[in-house]
């Protein structure tokens, strides 16, 4: 019985690879550049932001970072994690203390024509949520999230995954974490 299951479920597999309106052919590849996601523009402030500054914008467009410039290069980024741990309940003067204080300095980046993979090996490999992009001035142009990556595969499934049946014995989410 167990071989018949194994069975279907080979079937299956090749008819929708096989299946040219399932969408999958379009999904994102580990090889694909990160030219090809739908990325938005990052909110760049300069060295010397007030944190006052700084955290009102993140939370004006709901970003999770915004990276540091220094002279027009990438001298930073401040992401939620160095909010919650760095800033929140030490009292401090959002006004007179700046993002460069509380960034994480000089960190990783990655550029346009880097493979989706780099991305991802740099989030899983050191724990990141946001990668920079930088273009060939270290410039930046860009931020990958693993939210980017993801929601690129679901566009990709877009049917597949919106037409899934409910799970009955669980309840349905009723609104995005932190929202």
């Amino acid at each position: 019985m167990q071989d018949n299951q194994f069975d279907d479920e080979m079937q299956r597999m090749d008819e929708l690879e096989y299946d040219t309106a399932s969408g999958i052919e379009e999904g994102v590849s580990l090889d694909d550049p990160l030219s090809s996601l739908a990325l938005r523009r990052p909110f760049v402030v300069s060295t010397g932001t007030s944190l006052s500054k700084g955290i009102k914008k993140l939370q004006d467009r709901s970003l999770g970072c915004l990276l540091v410039e220094n002279d027009g290069q990438l001298a930073g980024i401040m992401t939620e994690r160095d909010i919650l741990l760095k800033i929140t309940g030490k009292g401090l003067d959002f006004e007179k203390e700046v993002v460069d204080n509380y960034m994480t300095p000089n960190p990783e980046f990655l550029q346009m024509e880097d493979a989706v993979a780099y991305a991802l090996n740099r989030m899983v490999v050191s724990g990141f949520r946001h990668v920079p992009i930088v273009d060939e001035n270290n410039k930046s142009v860009g931020v990958v999230s693993l939210v980017d990556i993801v929601q690129q595969v679901a566009n990709a499934l877009g049917e597949e995954i919106l037409n899934l049946p409910p799970i009955p014995q669980r309840k349905g989410f009723s609104r995005p974490e932190g929202g």
